[in-house]
């Protein structure tokens, strides 16, 4: 498949074959491709791109191996190690900042299965993006304490992209924050980010209204 196809493929198919595209060139024009396919594939009743990435990078990780650190964060690695290091270099350097809101979206929307964020986040070591990963759980926790339903699930459906009317059981900003508090305390744990977050900074206990 050469590089034309490739980019067609991004482009203008419903199926795209990542794999192919991660090996296809050197990583600069691998993001190129890819934020050239989001950027043109802008269609609200569809998937962007890169949402679908993070689904292709999901997946790979579900069929890795176990990788604990702590039994407290259970997590996986990909089978194929160089798969995964393109992967790496891409959301961390060459898909920012772009990445970083399907990335907010993926963990905001995973609420039946919110262990398995730590797939996803055993991917992360840029600075910036764990950063907007804690402004991210700042906001939620300031959302629970709004008077109505509305108010609060307001900034959670906003990142969730779902419809305003939708089910505010699925949009809790306390459930929100639980999860995006077990990622930060994994990464945390894994990064050693003290200068950018502590421990306490995430207690739920110290919210105030």
């Amino acid at each position: 498949m050469n590089n034309n196809d490739t980019l067609f493929t991004v482009k203008n198919s419903d199926f795209i074959d990542f794999e192919a595209i991660l090996f296809s060139d050197n990583i600069e024009v691998v993001a190129e491709k890819l934020l050239e396919g989001a950027y043109e594939r802008d269609d609200i009743m569809k998937r962007g791109v890169l949402d679908r990435f993070l689904d292709f990078v999901n997946m790979r990780v579900q069929f890795g191996y176990a990788d604990i650190p702590s039994m407290v964060y259970p997590t996986k690695r990909m089978m194929n190690l160089e798969l995964e290091q393109i992967i790496i270099q891409l959301i961390n350097i060459h898909l920012y900042p772009e990445i970083v809101f399907p990335l907010l979206k993926f963990f905001t929307r995973n609420i039946n299965n919110s262990d398995s964020n730590l797939y996803l986040a055993n991917l992360l070591n840029s600075e910036e993006i764990i950063k907007s990963l804690f402004n991210t759980f700042q906001m939620f926790t300031k959302d629970i304490f709004l008077k109505t339903a509305e108010e609060r699930t307001l900034n959670v459906k906003k990142i969730q992209q779902f419809a305003h009317k939708s089910d505010d059981k699925f949009s809790s900003p306390l459930d929100a924050a639980a999860r995006f508090k077990y990622i930060l305390e994994f990464l945390n744990f894994k990064n050693n980010l003290d200068d950018l977050f502590s421990l306490e900074d995430l207690k739920l206990s110290n919210v105030e209204k």
